[in-house]
């Protein structure tokens, strides 16, 4: 058995190995897209989890997966990793987290990939979302190792791709059979949400182009064309009405932030046309539909369906719908056993423990939808406000926080910390 105090003990003497490790880690820069500097990190996370004496399995993926996803994408390797420490003589608590970050882009007044810390914030891409998460649950399984506290098996895999859907990542995983029911009886989604709260789902989207399709013809005889451009007029003022049925889409689920407690789409980009004088046959728009929890992607798309039917009938122009991605809206019970483990533990460091639903779709879904595993929380210690930011950033204080958490809660979950 081993107490709170021995364990948050065991996290503060490795306060600067921590910090260490997560600038390390944070200089690695593993923009998605295109899917930069894979290999680099797996290494840098396989060898940190060899030192530390776990059995470690670098995972490529194969080039025919990754065509199917990211056809664009296959000069760049993928590649996941899982490390496994233990004797599973009792429960697995798998913590699972992706190290790919979106690109840094512009505006950025700190290097993005050359880690400074000012005023007890670490800044870099992928500081916050979410580099810190897998630095803060690598680092509590050194609190456990060193207080002899894994009783059964603690799992520790990092993935690629979550910022571009997944599928290659932590999907792929579980298409594989690495994480799977019967080798995972709880597990953490090291995700931003920060050390207060705990996160229990997360909204459905739908990605997808519609192309309107209508006929050339000089601008100065257009009635011998048909214009595709004004066919999507006609079917962007369909989707604006439809935004506003959506808007009465109201779920009760506590979605952070409060605003993106209903359903929603986005006409998000628009391209047609050759010239001034010419009118445009083709008119391609793409689109970013949410779901609220209590709706599906299979009801989402009838919708467009019947809203692209409506223009062909109002214009008299063909329509052709294309799907880029779907992710189902995730949620699971807030009384589970992992959730109030957690919730117990955030409670000894925050007043008002928090319980939230993500506004956007992340991995935990393939772990809940598709591995079955309801014992499935999310829990990290990045700011969800630094998400994608520039000058993105993660207060030391928050990672120390939560890599105690992690530590006891994962105690408790193995049955081993003192009451």
């Amino acid at each position: 058995m081993v107490t709170r105090e021995t364990l948050h003990a065991a996290v503060e003497d490795r306060r600067d190995d921590l910090v260490a490790f997560l600038e390390a880690f944070v200089g690695i820069d593993a923009e998605n897209p295109p899917g930069r500097r894979y290999p680099e990190s797996v290494d840098f996370l396989a060898d940190a989890m060899e030192t530390r004496g776990y059995a470690v399995d670098r995972l490529p993926v194969p080039e025919d997966v990754v065509e199917d996803h990211y056809p664009d994408r296959t000069a760049y390797p993928r590649e996941n990793v899982v490390g496994r420490v233990g004797d599973g003589d009792g429960p697995d608590v798998h913590f699972t987290g992706h190290f790919d970050v979106v690109p840094a882009g512009e505006d950025w007044t700190h290097d993005p990939y050359d880690p400074t810390i000012e005023d007890g914030r670490l800044y870099g891409r992928g500081s916050s979302d979410m580099k810190s998460g897998i630095a803060a649950s690598l680092f509590a399984g050194d609190a456990l190792l060193a207080t002899d506290a894994v009783r059964g098996r603690l799992t520790q895999s990092m993935t690629c791709d979550e910022e571009t859907g997944g599928f290659t990542g932590l999907g792929h995983l579980v298409d594989t059979g690495v994480l799977a029911p019967e080798n995972t009886d709880y597990c953490i989604y090291t995700e931003c949400f920060d050390s207060s709260r705990i996160c229990i789902g997360h909204r459905g989207v739908l990605k997808f182009r519609v192309v309107t399709t209508g006929e050339k013809a000089h601008g100065s005889m257009a009635h011998d064309g048909a214009n595709a451009v004004m066919a999507m007029n006609d079917f962007l003022t369909r989707i604006g009405e439809y935004r506003d049925r959506l808007h009465d889409r109201r779920t009760d689920l506590p979605v952070t932030p409060e605003a993106s407690r209903v359903a929603d789409i986005s006409a998000t980009m628009i391209d047609a046309g050759y010239s001034e004088n010419v009118v445009p046959d083709r008119c391609t728009a793409k689109f970013y539909r949410v779901l609220v929890p209590e709706e599906s992607v299979a009801d989402a798309r009838e919708e467009i369906e019947a809203l692209m039917a409506a223009t062909e009938a109002a214009t008299g122009t063909a329509t052709e719908y294309e799907e880029i991605m779907f992710a189902e809206p995730t949620a699971v019970p807030d009384d589970g056993v992992a959730a109030t483990t957690y919730l117990e533990e955030i409670g000894r460091f925050h007043d008002d423990p928090g319980v939230v639903v993500s506004p956007g779709s992340d991995d935990q879904r393939f772990v809940v939808n598709d591995a079955g595993i309801e014992e499935c929380i999310v829990y990290g210690p990045g700011l969800l406000d630094q998400a994608h930011v520039a000058d993105e950033y993660v207060p030391i204080e928050e990672v120390v926080t939560a890599t105690k958490v992690m530590a006891t809660a994962t105690a408790d979950l193995m049955g081993v910390l003192e009451a």
